[in-house]
């Protein structure tokens, strides 16, 4: 009779009984293992926050509320101050077009100062072409006062140094312009030459010259002088917006 042993290479069975056994042992073992090992440290705030920050759920909603919110803020704010920005070099523009127009009329009346006195044609023509001068500066400074607002600190309803300065140049401008005027009339209706005045009344004290030299002296110091001041204010306040 032969032997009732497998083969070699073969397994021999497991009865129930055995596999109960065996799995039993590997609960123990695992159970074991982890009374074993020394208990988790509890993590700290910090590393709680950043854990959670590091979840890519809450990185994609972060990044959707700045996109939705802060970004149109920043955008918003910067499209503000680049248009103030424009506005403030529009108002230097348009003063430094409003503050030359007194050498304008100036310039106007230059030919006429080694003249004695003038005829009603030529009072006429230099009167229109003063004029025509005038009616640019009134537009010109109706733009620059208009502008002159953006200047103003963020908020506040009070004027602005560039605003009070505006106004006492232009106080100062129309008292040169005004002085020009009188001259004018003045070497028209004087005579010198001329048996009678062509007007009911003129200044027999009237010297042409000496007048030009006062209005030369007022424009210099309106057309240079106070004109740079205005402009250091705005250029100033253009440099620094905030």
């Amino acid at each position: 009779m032969t032997d009732a042993s497998p083969p070699d290479g073969e397994g021999v069975p497991l009865t129930d009984e055995e596999r109960a056994r065996i799995r039993a042992e590997m609960r123990y073992a695992m159970l074991a293992a982890q009374l074993a090992a020394p208990p988790a440290k509890p993590r700290s705030r910090g590393e709680k926050l950043l854990a959670y920050l590091s979840n890519g759920f809450v990185l994609l909603l972060l990044g959707s509320l700045i996109t939705s919110g802060l970004v149109p803020r920043f955008q918003r704010q910067y499209e503000a101050r680049a248009k103030q920005f424009t506005l403030m070099q529009d108002g230097l523009t348009q003063f430094l077009l409003y503050s030359n127009s007194i050498w304008q009329e100036y310039y106007a009346i230059l030919p006429l100062t080694l003249q004695p006195e003038i005829n009603k044609d030529e009072y006429v023509r230099v009167m229109n072409e003063i004029s025509q001068i005038k009616l640019r500066r009134y537009d010109a400074y109706a733009k620059t006062e208009a502008v002159s607002l953006v200047f103003r600190p963020d908020g506040s309803a009070e004027p602005s140094p560039v605003e009070k300065a505006l106004t006492e140049y232009a106080v100062s401008v129309n008292g040169v312009s005004e002085a020009i005027d009188t001259w004018l009339g003045d070497l028209y209706c004087t005579p010198t030459k001329r048996p009678s005045s062509p007007c009911a009344k003129f200044d027999p004290a009237f010297d042409a010259y000496r007048g030009y030299q006062k209005i030369k002296a007022l424009v210099e110091t309106v057309g240079n002088e106070r004109a740079q001041k205005v402009a250091e204010l705005m250029v100033e306040r253009i440099k620094s917006p905030h």
